[in-house]
């Protein structure tokens, strides 16, 4: 599915209705390992969501994230079943959660976009960074993909989830901080099915051990 729809300059208008459309930038980084090495370039568009023309409130902007004590207890319990816990990236966490329909958004393309031509307009049709909707909108995705594996919420924290994969097998222990998921799972299986299952949902990078999480550094002793 594509993040937006193409419009031209008389479509923009008529769809429009006075709204103006939100600018847009194109920016490049590079991200670097826990060694502060170039890891990899990463390279995408973002809305100027200061100038959102929507009223939101702090319910629907905020997405819980997974805490330090949160965190603590998952390596706990890894620990406790000689476990060690791996971690996945979501690519592109953000552009992976469509927008609702009653939630209409225009953009301009960055300036000197070579792939637009004068007069062009876009309709969102997926979440972008930097609207202020997009961490909740993403969040809510990401747990109804859980959900869909029938893995549960803790009712302590939205951020933990556990739940049975495979019948008679162990149980899985997830913990999802943004687009970065950790998890472990008595069961090598069980933790293959967690991976497939995932991947047939968004795509992944699945990085094995945890090596850096939230600021803390992992030595695990086998």
């Amino acid at each position: 599915l594509p993040s937006w729809e193409v419009l031209t300059e008389e479509q923009y208008l008529k769809l429009s209705k006075g709204k103006k459309a939100l600018p847009s930038m194109a920016i490049a980084t590079i991200k670097y390992d826990e060694h502060n090495k170039p890891k990899r370039a990463k390279y995408r568009i973002v809305v100027l969501g200061n100038l959102d023309y929507h009223t939101w409130s702090k319910e629907d902007t905020a997405a819980p994230v997974l805490s330090q004590l949160e965190l603590r207890l998952l390596t706990s319990l890894a620990i406790h079943h000689k476990r060690v816990l791996k971690n996945c990236d979501v690519k592109q966490a953000f552009v992976q959660s469509s927008l609702p329909e009653n939630e209409i958004y225009f953009l301009k393309p960055p300036s000197g976009c070579p792939r637009s031509r004068p007069n062009e307009y876009w309709r969102l049709i997926r979440s972008l960074y930097g609207l202020k909707r997009a961490p909740k909108l993403w969040f809510d995705t990401l747990c109804s993909h859980l959900k869909s594996m029938v893995l549960q919420n803790s009712k302590t924290s939205p951020c933990l989830f556990i739940g049975n994969l495979i019948e008679g097998g162990p149980p899985i222990y997830i913990g999802i901080y943004v687009d970065d998921i950790i998890y472990f799972s008595p069961s090598d299986a069980v933790e293959r099915k967690f991976e497939e299952l995932l991947s047939g949902l968004v795509s992944a990078d699945f990085m094995g051990q945890v090596s850096h999480f939230l600021g803390i550094e992992f030595h695990w002793v086998h």
